[in-house]
């Protein structure tokens, strides 16, 4: 123990001199602000998608530092937060709330390593654990049904969409959460349409069991009972009318329609009966949105605007109402009334038609409402959309009235939501404000985006030396800049107009694409042309000589053969999505000064008509391309051999098919194509990871026989060949993260149950693994520092962290466990500099933060804390120019900027 407690100590003296040395260094700093106004990024909150408890609400929402995570509020400014960060960085980590059970917040979570998952939270920071793993690994299972009955969580799962369904149950633990039984395999549950598809309504009304619908397509098919049991399931009902809507569920009792007819049930067969056929009484049948039972009793609305009411009865089936076609009414409850809410008013009833009339309404037509605390909050807007206006009323024309705002953006349509004595409403896509029945106003509770929203970068490229990035200069107006990593070596090189989407909360400009590179130069596509630059204003020219193809876009480059770029070319890029021919690509070619031309028509059928348009064209959809000596190979599919792969010397002549890999073949017979196409075509190998190794070009193909496999050409069809087949038989590797390494590449690949690190010369003999990687899983963004390999893997006890191999087994591990515990750091944005790997993670205290790591654990340290605290500066992609680390980052005060951090500081 002595031993022990003195290497610990001589431990924490050389972490504390290596962070000393650190904080001795530089730290990196913000070299632009160039847009000091919002940001328009979709922040949009979701309460609506929320969970109340003890007076918190739980609901979706993002900002700019991270994706959709689970935030709360308790309806004041200061109680109003992030949650949790599931998923480190911009992606998101949850996509709504379940429920509450036994204390725990249930919700859909996803932290990158395990797919959408079902998860819980005690409500405090980092109290969240994952509760299921259905798919291991990444995969996203579909859930749905979440429900409790007889103190247990109930719900189905399908692991794919053509999956049979799975019920599950669960105690609200990880070690109590068990498959029950498949719906087809022990319950007999087996009427499914193409899709599988099923749902879980939630416990039938006599408690013996559950209620299950088996769909056909999108229409109901058969309704079950059942308690998890082969004897304990029974059929319900099968649908006559496979057209017919289904109704309410986990409700005293369950109605349902067939047809024409509304059914209802005790969840039993014998008291499943009919209630009566509903000809007469509606014009059309097939349920449009609202159903609700209140007190036993059934209302729904129809698409002619009825609003009926049943009591499970032929005789207390009546209609109350005709409250407007394509009205989209709801139902809901205020005391002892029950209202439909239509777009042209709100209808109240006591039971009878005689007892039901429109109230006088003041504020438009109304979009949404909800009932809170014993009234309706609503939003109402004018004429073409103008005027909105939110409001709240008690059932009566004296008790409404309009709630008013100072100031700030519109209220958004559908974002509403009850909590406390009031709702929640989102204003501007960037906003959540409270509202209730006392206040005449409502109080903002929280702005996602600051009123200093960042730049970006949202692109960027190393060309000349220096970066090229595009920003946004303010909220409307995107630019394209050049930076040798100083303030005043930042400079505009090309500005393009408003974006007119800005205030429509886009922040994808149509009149940019992102930057790619071919040779020494970039390209990238603006107001509609094909631009290139070699990273200063003088170099940064339209590429596209030619002014009559506006509208026209690069997709992929191809290859650049002298002064001759080739590329995938799309006309009608981002111009007018309805304008025909759009999106037709094909190979184009220009030499920047006099001709720009399609190359050829690799794929040459076309429709003279095809709905409203005319001469639409099928794509070959180039992909983008990989220089080999003189040539460039790509895929591409010609619609006779299906995608495979091509090579090009930058001439029509010079475009040729390299191999015809996957030879089977599909019949087609459309006499509406012209040329008529051959009767068979080929299936094509969709040749994809492309990676040269000196003079031969590694990638992954199916041939149909033997699934996706390694395979290599030397750019002739005799020269091109499959290198070995990892999973024997028809499955396929699933090879990813190809990397060149001394002419040989390295890769993942699957081996049995897991996932390992491969190394291929393009020899069979030469395929050899290098590390099964210890049972870790999920391997992923190889990158090559000096003579060692880093990524990125997950182990169940330590989540996703940091590996690093230098070729061989006993070199292949586990480089730090920077964040310990069930969860990872999540690294991400690997880029080698020098012989260290520069990158992003998140240690659960600082937030993802930029780190530097040498491949050992004392040398893998957080080089700043550019967002103090929980929050994230998100840092990344990082680039090396002019001797700097340039990356995007957002310190929490001047939204995303560009940043640096001089190589040399990082390498001492």
């Amino acid at each position: 123990m002595r031993n022990f407690r003195s290497w610990r100590f001589l431990w924490v003296v050389v972490l504390l001199v290596f962070a000393g040395a650190l904080a001795g260094r530089a730290q990196p700093h913000r070299i632009t602000d160039f847009n000091r106004g919002r940001t328009r990024s979709f922040s949009t909150p979701f309460p609506e998608a929320g969970t109340e408890r003890d007076g918190v609400l739980y609901f979706p929402a993002r900002d700019l530092q991270h994706g959709y995570e689970l935030w709360r509020t308790d309806g004041t400014p200061a109680g109003t937060g992030r949650l949790t960060d599931l998923c480190p960085g911009l992606c998101d980590g949850t996509s709504g709330t379940l429920g509450i059970f036994q204390g725990w917040l249930y919700f859909l979570g996803n932290d990158s390593e395990h797919g959408t998952e079902i998860w819980r939270t005690d409500g405090t920071a980092d109290g969240e654990e994952r509760v299921t793993d259905v798919c291991p690994g990444s995969c996203s299972p579909l859930l749905d049904g979440w429900t409790v009955w007889r103190g247990q969580i109930w719900f189905l799962a399908q692991k794919t969409y053509d999956a049979i369904p799975v019920l599950w149950t669960s105690d609200g633990t990880r070690a109590g959460t068990r498959p029950v039984a498949s719906l087809c395999r022990k319950l007999s549950i087996c009427d499914f349409g193409p899709y599988t598809s099923a749902f879980l309504a939630g416990p039938d009304p006599s408690g013996q069991g559950l209620v299950v619908g088996v769909f056909e397509s999108y229409d109901a098919k058969s309704l079950y009972r059942t308690d998890g049991t082969a004897g304990g399931t029974v059929l319900l009902h099968r649908f006559a009318d496979q057209g017919s809507g289904y109704g309410e569920a986990a409700t005293v009792p369950l109605y349902f329609l067939d047809g024409s007819d509304l059914w209802t049930s005790d969840g039993t067969p014998s008291g499943t009966h009919l209630v009566r056929n509903l000809s007469g009484l509606v014009d059309f049948v097939p349920l449009r949105s609202s159903t609700r039972v209140i007190d036993g009793i059934l209302y729904i609305a129809f698409d002619g605007g009825e609003w009926l009411r049943s009591d499970g009865t032929a005789e207390g089936t009546v209609v109350l109402a005709n409250v407007g076609i394509g009205s989209n009414p709801t139902v809901e409850r205020i005391g002892g009334s029950v209202f439909a809410v239509a777009e042209e008013g709100i209808w109240r009833t006591g039971g009878s038609p005689e007892t039901t009339s429109q109230i006088a309404w003041p504020f438009g037509l109304i979009e949404t409402a909800v009932e809170s605390a014993g009234r309706l909050f609503g939003l109402s807007y004018g004429p073409g959309g103008s005027g909105a206006a939110v409001w709240t009323t008690d059932g009566t024309l004296a008790g409404t009235r309009k709630i008013h705002f100072d100031g700030g953006p519109q209220p958004d349509s559908y974002v509403l939501a009850a909590f406390g004595n009031g709702a929640l409403i989102s204003r501007g896509a960037r906003e959540l404000w409270r509202i209730d029945g006392t206040s005449p106003g409502g109080e903002r509770l929280h702005a996602f985006e600051p009123e200093n929203g960042g730049s970006g970068p949202t692109d960027q490229i190393v060309v000349g030396g220096r970066l090229l990035f595009l920003a946004l200069a303010s909220p409307t107006s995107r630019k394209l800049f050049s930076s040798d990593g100083t303030a005043a070596g930042t400079t505009e090189i090309l500005a393009t107009a408003r974006n007119p989407y800005a205030e429509q909360g886009a922040t994808y400009d149509p009149a940019y694409s992102s930057l790619t590179r071919a040779g020494t130069r970039a390209f990238f596509n603006a107001r509609g042309r094909v631009w290139s630059s070699d990273g200063t204003r003088e170099g940064t020219r339209i590429w596209q000589p030619n002014p009559s193809y506006a509208g026209f876009g690069m997709a992929a480059p191809i290859g650049l053969f002298g002064d001759q770029f080739v590329f995938s070319g799309i006309r009608d890029l981002d111009s007018n999505p309805h304008r025909c021919p759009s999106g037709e690509s094909e190979p184009w070619v220009s030499d920047g000064a006099h001709v720009m031309k399609r190359l050829l028509n690799l794929n040459p059928f076309h429709y003279e008509s095809y709905g409203i348009c005319e001469n639409v064209g099928l794509s070959s959809a180039p992909g983008r391309g990989v220089p080999l000596g003189r040539i460039a190979l790509f895929a591409a599919d010609d619609h006779v051999h299906g995608r495979e792969l091509f090579a090009t010397d930058g001439t029509a002549a010079g475009t040729r098919l390299v191999a015809d890999i996957n030879r089977k073949q599909r019949p087609i017979d459309d006499p509406e194509l012209i040329p008529r196409p051959p009767r068979l075509i080929g299936l094509g190998s969709d040749p994809e990871n492309l990676v040269r190794a000196g003079s031969r070009i590694f990638f992954t193909a199916d041939d149909g026989d033997l699934g996706r496999e390694l395979w290599v050409t030397d750019g002739t069809y005799r020269g091109t060949r499959q290198v070995v087949d990892l999973t024997p038989g028809p499955g396929s590797s699933s090879l990813h993260d190809l990397v060149e390494v001394d002419g040989a590449v390295y890769f993942f690949a699957s081996f049995g149950s897991g996932e390992g690190l491969y190394r291929s010369d393009g020899t069979r003999s030469g395929t050899v693994l290098v590390s099964d990687l210890s049972g870790a899983s999920q391997p992923a963004g190889l990158a090559l520092a000096s003579d060692r390999l880093f990524f990125t893997a997950a182990r169940p006890e330590t989540g996703t962290e940091l590996w690093i191999s230098h070729g061989t087994p006993e070199t292949t591990h586990l480089v730090t466990d920077l964040r310990p515990g069930l969860r990872g750091s999540s690294p991400q944005n690997l880029k080698a500099v020098a012989d260290k790997l520069v990158f992003a993670a998140d240690d659960g205290t600082s937030g993802l933060e930029p780190w530097i790591s040498d491949g050992t654990a004392e040398g893998t340290v957080r080089w700043g804390d550019l967002a103090p605290g929980r929050d994230a500066s998100t840092p990344g992609p990082f680039s090396v120019a002019n001797g700097q680390i340039l990356f995007g980052a957002d310190d929490g005060e001047h939204g995303r900027e560009l940043w640096a951090m001089p190589v040399g500081e990082l390498l001492k």
